[in-house]
């Protein structure tokens, strides 16, 4: 994984490479991707991943892509490979993003862009090529951070509607008077400028940051009176309530320790605070 110490440090988060070459190992992992503030440009090379996105007891919808961007709010997506696993995934920080993808940030919430749309199909099948080519995920974070550079726009992001998400998402309990007071302005208009940035309100962002900080709490060991407290909530009631309405399971239905055996051997294993992978027991990994 390549962190944001890099020349991208205003832009990039982190990128993280899915590099699963044995056929039987990624065929026996699933992969849950939940709720998050990041959009992510996902570049496969190798076998294209088959997913399903479901929020609840919905119909869960087929999802089929090789290179996207998107940013995911609502539901859990299950990742299922049916071979080997090759993805470069950037998680782009959300009040930079719009550098990167343009002001119409709203097209990508909840929603599979094809990153040739966004970028031109000629470049994106270049990146592929040199993403197959590369033997480690040093040379991968490098092509990939080429192609960041080369697609970064000369352009004027809102400087309140970035800082009022970044006030978000360190305190998502803020109120929109108390936002629109810190910049000096009525909430009308800031809620105009936000919705304007990141193609959502200030309220839906803040849900999600809650979601966050829920899922960061827990990971660090906090109780769930403690979580509750620590997230703004009024009591763990009100806490599932939210959490449920914009994952579609309650916070106890995901969590897990870092890992936990299940019934048919394997083990469920946390990586990061917002993607859960499901891993077979030692008896069946190549």
């Amino acid at each position: 994984m390549m962190t944001n110490g890099s020349m991208l440090a205003g832009l990039v988060d982190r990128i993280a490479d899915w590099d699963i070459a044995s056929c039987d190992q990624a065929r026996s992992l699933a992969v849950k991707v939940l709720p998050s503030l990041h959009p992510v440009l996902i570049v496969q090379y190798r076998a294209s991943l088959a997913s399903t996105w479901q929020l609840g007891c919905s119909v869960p919808r087929e999802l089929d892509y090789m290179q996207v961007a998107a940013t995911h709010q609502s539901g859990v997506v299950t990742i299922r490979p049916d071979g080997p696993v090759g993805a470069i995934i950037v998680y782009l920080k959300p009040e930079s993003a719009a550098r990167l993808l343009g002001d119409q940030m709203r097209y990508f919430l909840d929603a599979q862009v094809n990153l040739g749309d966004v970028f031109g199909t000629g470049p994106v099948s270049l990146l592929q090529e040199q993403l197959c080519e590369a033997r480690t995920s040093a040379g991968r974070f490098a092509y990939m951070a080429q192609f960041l550079a080369a697609n970064l726009q000369r352009r004027k992001l809102d400087p309140s509607a970035c800082r009022a998400a970044a006030f978000l998402r360190r305190s998502p309990c803020l109120r929109v008077r108390d936002l629109a007071a810190r910049f000096d302005m009525s909430e009308r208009h800031l809620l105009r400028r936000f919705r304007m940035m990141f193609g959502t309100t200030l309220k839906g962002f803040a849900r999600i940051a809650r979601v966050e900080k829920i899922l960061l709490a827990r990971a660090r060991g906090a109780s769930w009176t403690e979580t509750a407290h620590k997230c703004g909530f009024a009591d763990q009631a009100h806490m599932i309530r939210d959490f449920r309405a914009i994952v579609g399971v309650s916070p106890t239905q995901l969590e897990h320790p870092t890992a936990t055996k299940l019934d048919d051997g394997g083990y469920t294993v946390a990586c990061g605070h917002f993607v859960r992978i499901e891993v077979p027991g030692p008896g069946r990994l190549q």
